[in-house]
């Protein structure tokens, strides 16, 4: 059953990302951000109800209202896009691995609605997409998107923070939202292609102000920030 239920919710993710796409590209890009800021939230619910994952959504206030935010969530499982997806914050732009841009119709629907891949192994591409997310966030406020740790977990275990996250929140003024995925990487941990019906918790936790942050003590903010994700994903 549990099979069933991953490729029927494969099968509408790709119904809906394919419809999606074609609107925003025949839009000619115009359509890309009012179309981020609605489809996402709907179809990270109804994806996650296909697949029989029971989620409880905390501190969803924290996401609302105008202004820029950098939303920073663990990553241990695929069920990580639709259940950050499905917390709809507002004009999201996200930032996902260059190797993704070959994954279809993902692929569309990332180009479509102007979001942004990251090549990790080139440090100087990676700063000028940082460079690019600044300046689409000057020009109008947006919810940057990323995992703090820079990929998926391969033993369910918090990794170790980059500071691309952070140095965003330093170059935008921006402050970081955390959010805590509990009981993901073991319904659909890395190599697993099925989804197993399960409870998931998602945690919004308060605003990080980054307004006293400094390039100096940047890695000290991180290391801050990591520590309280251990402490938020073992209580």
């Amino acid at each position: 059953m549990s099979r069933i239920r991953t490729v029927l919710a494969f099968l509408f993710s790709v119904v809906v990302f394919g419809t999606v796409a074609v609107v925003a590209a025949l839009s000619m890009g115009l359509l890309a951000i009012p179309l981020a800021s609605s489809w996402p939230g709907w179809w990270g619910r109804a994806c996650l109800w296909i697949a029989g994952i029971d989620v409880e959504f905390t501190g969803l206030e924290h996401l609302r209202g105008p202004g820029t935010r950098v939303l920073v969530a663990n990553h241990t499982s695929a069920l990580d896009v639709p259940l950050v997806a499905a917390l709809s914050p507002g004009a999201p732009l996200c930032l996902a691995k260059k190797e993704l841009q070959w994954f279809p119709v993902f692929n569309l629907v990332w180009w479509s609605h102007g979001q942004v891949f990251v090549d990790r192994r080139d440090p100087a591409r990676a700063a000028a997409s940082l460079a690019d997310v600044v300046s689409r966030c000057k020009a109008a406020s947006r919810t940057i998107i990323l995992a703090p740790e820079g990929t998926r977990s391969r033993d369910g275990t918090l990794g170790r923070f980059k500071l691309g996250a952070f140095r965003l929140a330093l170059a935008t003024g921006a402050p970081i939202v955390p959010v805590v995925v509990r009981g993901a990487g073991s319904l659909m941990p890395p190599g697993r292609w099925f989804t197993r019906p399960g409870r998931v918790e998602v945690r919004v936790m308060p605003p990080v102000d980054t307004s006293g942050w400094t390039e100096d003590n940047l890695k000290a903010r991180a290391t801050a920030l990591e520590g309280a994700y251990r402490g938020w994903l073992e209580g």
